[in-house]
């Protein structure tokens, strides 16, 4: 991968992995360390062949990244509960959200790329229409456009799975 391929996806993206990095470490050092190593294995091997979501694949390899790091180490740090309710990303993949992160993954492929990564930044992990809109570098308006699209799918899909009839 040619560096400025790799400097443009760490520009777009580096900030959510790094959050996402820290989400399943805890800990802002490894998650920083996870975060290069993330980037460092996109520059090795690039992006293969056929990912449609550029954020879920990348979100794949700092998972990775990140237990590898945590397996090296072999060890656990346990938080107390009140640090933990502060970590950023605490709300990220809470026990009860299960069902709603299913109906997300199931509607993923009714969208563009653009659709898909707001969807999940939206609905996943939590981010309002101006972060998004920042993040991406689309509109408020263009945002909630396509949040508006993602939300009746999603409403669709959520009704049919509950056995809703409207």
């Amino acid at each position: 991968m040619e560096r400025s391929e790799l400097a443009e996806l760490y520009t777009r993206y580096g900030y959510l992995v790094h959050q996402r990095c820290s989400a399943l470490l805890r800990n802002d050092a490894d998650a920083a360390d996870a975060l290069q190593d993330t980037f460092c294995r996109v520059q090795k091997y690039g992006k293969p062949p056929g990912v449609n979501s550029t954020l879920a694949w990348l979100y794949s390899v700092a998972s990775n990244c990140c237990f590898d790091g945590a397996r090296k180490r072999n060890r656990e740090r346990p938080q107390a509960e009140e640090v933990l309710a502060r970590a950023p990303g605490a709300h990220v993949g809470a026990a009860g959200d299960g069902d709603r992160r299913a109906v997300v993954g199931a509607i993923l492929g009714q969208f563009d790329a653009q659709t898909r990564e707001m969807g999940v930044l939206h609905h996943l992990d939590g981010m309002t229409q101006e972060e998004i809109a920042a993040q991406t570098g689309f509109s408020r308006k263009t945002v909630g456009k396509k949040l508006a699209l993602f939300e009746q799918a999603f409403k669709k899909h959520w009704n049919k799975a509950n056995g809703v009839t409207s």
